[in-house]
């Protein structure tokens, strides 16, 4: 089995006591976390969900992703996969083969084993990351404007705007906003605008920082974020 990015072999990351193991699956289900699944050997990501600890059967069944099979096909069938979720203030991690896709009551689950051995580490809450290349598309209706993102946070973005044009009002509500992450995919989200601060850049040029907070995410959304913050971390 391949190494988690970033995994450290510590006691204090890894853990290997199959009841400790089965505890924190239990605790992930209990509290309906989200789980994000990664695939090892492509930019793809889905969202779900773990439905069932199957002890004795050894089995782990999660919600089937609605594209999880053409995702799959992709692959050929073949590869690893490797699952992300929180419990409290500990990110949990596991890996795994693509496991198997049946019915149960009337719905698609994916079914897979229970893990040998898990990585939990301590996940800093709301902390912002400093980022580069990173665009998002501010909707303000009647016209649209690209802006680059300076850091990115679960709770919102700070961007430069470098459109003079684009007039913004602070708490001002921006619907239709989209924004590509590196290794998760466009993702459309609500923003309310905080904060403007006037700035110059390095070569002179005036530029605006609009600090903008995150609304009614859903929690699919809100798990890609923090997959892709927590990608951020481990490079």
């Amino acid at each position: 089995m391949m190494d988690a990015p970033g995994a450290v072999e510590s006691p204090d990351f890894l853990v290997r006591s199959r009841n400790e193991v089965v505890r924190l699956l239990n605790g992930i289900m209990q509290e309906g976390a989200l789980i994000s699944i990664s695939f090892m050997s492509s930019d793809d990501v889905a969202v779900s969900k773990l439905i069932e600890v199957d002890e004795p059967g050894n089995l782990l069944l999660l919600e089937c992703p609605p594209d999880w099979r053409s995702i799959t096909e992709r692959h050929n069938g073949v590869g690893s996969i490797m699952l992300d979720s929180a419990l409290g203030d500990a990110k949990i991690q596991f890996q795994s083969g693509f496991g198997e896709v049946a019915d149960l009551n009337d719905a698609l689950v994916l079914i897979l084993n229970i893990p040998e051995f898990m990585w939990r580490f301590q996940r800093r809450r709301d902390a912002r990351q400093k980022v580069s290349g990173l665009k998002i598309t501010l909707n303000l209706g009647f016209l649209a404007s690209e802006a680059e993102v300076a850091d990115i946070g679960m709770g919102g973005v700070c961007v430069l705007n470098c459109d003079s044009a684009l007039k913004l009002e602070t708490g001002e509500v921006l619907s239709g906003c989209a924004i590509a992450l590196p290794g998760v995919g466009q993702i459309a989200m609500e923003l309310t605008i905080q904060h403007q601060t006037p700035m110059k850049l390095a070569d002179g040029s005036e530029v605006r920082q609009v600090g903008c907070q995150f609304t009614r995410l859903d929690e699919s959304t809100q798990q890609l974020i923090a997959h892709y913050l927590e990608a951020l971390t481990e490079v």
